[in-house]
Parts: structure tokens; C-alpha cells; sequence
């Protein structure tokens, strides 16, 4: 019987950002899908229509935000370390 499925640490996560930085062929799409679907609760379809000013990075103890849109909508959700991470080096590219 298979384990249950978990997310990557922030550690792994860490290793799995510089490893993408180091070679562009490394793809951050799924694993930032599956983070903001898991840790933030968002459909992956907002992927689709994210820009690089859609993320408002963590400052001190306030976290990351990412604004999105929602229909006629806009949401904001609170990022994890890890999600913010990622969706920071996704941006980048």
C-alpha cells in the first residue's frame, strides 16, 4: 500500500529552487501548482494568469501575498515560505 502523499519541506524545497535556478531546463510549474493547491488552498488554473506583479513578496513577520483574479473578483491569499519561494523563482524565469 502506498504512503500517503506529502509536500516537500522547506529544505526540499530550498534544494529543488537552486537546482531550477542552475539549469533552466528544471520545471517549477507542477511543484508551484501542487504547493499553492495544497498549502494555500487555490485552484491550479490561477497559475494560468499570474504576472510577476501578482506577488507581493514576505517583509519581517508579514507574510507573501498573491493577488489574483477570481471571474469578475480579486482574491488575495497568504503565501507559505515555501510557496513563496517557488512562486519567486517561477516568476523569474
Amino acid at each position: 500500500m502506498a504512503g500517503v502523499p506529502k509536500l516537500m519541506t522547506e529544505q526540499e524545497t530550498r534544494a529543488l529552487v537552486k537546482a531550477a535556478l542552475a539549469d533552466p531546463n528544471v520545471d517549477l510549474a507542477v511543484p508551484l501548482g501542487v504547493s499553492l493547491a495544497f498549502r494555500e488552498g487555490l485552484r491550479t488554473t490561477v497559475l494560468a494568469t499570474l504576472t510577476r506583479g501578482d506577488c507581493h513578496p514576505a517583509v519581517g513577520d508579514v507574510p507573501g501575498t498573491l493577488t489574483y483574479g477570481d471571474g469578475d473578483q480579486v482574491r488575495v491569499a497568504t503565501l507559505s515560505p515555501e510557496s513563496e519561494l517557488i512562486l519567486s523563482a517561477y516568476l523569474e524565469r
